[in-house]
């Protein structure tokens, strides 16, 4: 099993930043993996769900992807645009976004400290994060919490944004209230994240819609490098 893992990585190591969540989940040691050979990857991670699909040839993800028709699909990543419209038509997954991947590959944080307080969140602070933010469910919400994988950051006493880890190991859930934006402080808060994983010994990712433009500069402020080419997430 051990050798497994490690064809796997030296597969994905070819091109570390496109495929830092599949490196992120098996290095945590949360990855079962289904397939691989010297023509990709194909894994679930056991802690989000989701399963992610990295290989040089479609017609072979086709392949794994049929070989494993009783896993239930219901969040699925993969980085060749034929395999969207291949598991969307053959297990009704729509497609979500489109985007790039960004990698924090620094040994160091450079922290840039300003005037937020950090903490992290807990269970009381639901209903603020729910509020303001809509893009994952609130049963995943509450695992996020539960695991200590949420920061809220406050100003003056009063919580302006907050940051956290998505289960499957990538930084996101950055929003900061409307009233505070422009003062830095969604910097702030991602440079607070970078640090906080790289205390943990994992790798600080993210992904940044292609379209977005805001995040892709802030991604590049922070330091971090962005794949040349897209990913794609359906479920």
């Amino acid at each position: 099993m051990a050798e497994r893992y490690q064809r796997a990585e030296s597969y994905l190591n070819k091109n570390s930043i496109l495929y830092a969540g599949l490196l992120q989940v098996i290095r945590r040691g949360t990855a079962e993996i289904l397939e691989e050979s010297e023509d990709g990857v194909f894994l679930r991670d056991t802690v989000s769900d989701c399963f992610m699909l990295a290989v040089d040839n479609g017609r072979i993800g086709e392949q794994w992807l049929k070989a494993h028709e009783n896993m239930d699909y219901k969040l699925l990543l993969v980085f060749r645009r034929e395999l969207v419209c291949f598991a969307g038509k053959r297990y009704g997954l729509p497609p979500m976004i489109e985007c790039f991947q960004a990698v924090y590959s620094g040994k160091e944080s450079s922290v840039r400290h300003g005037n937020l307080k950090i903490r992290a969140a807990g269970m009381g602070d639901f209903l603020l994060v729910s509020a303001h933010y809509g893009m994952v469910s609130e049963q995943e919400l509450r695992e996020i919490i539960c695991r200590g994988n949420l920061f809220i950051g406050f100003y003056d006493g009063n919580p302006v944004g907050f940051i956290g880890e998505h289960l499957e190991g990538s930084m996101g859930l950055l929003e900061i209230f409307p009233q505070y934006r422009g003062r830095g402080f969604g910097t702030e808060m991602e440079s607070f994240m970078i640090c906080h994983m790289l205390e943990k010994g994992q790798l600080p990712f993210c992904q940044v819609e292609t379209d977005n433009c805001s995040s892709i500069r802030l991604q590049k402020k922070l330091g971090l490098t962005i794949s040349e080419e897209h990913m794609y997430w359906l479920g």
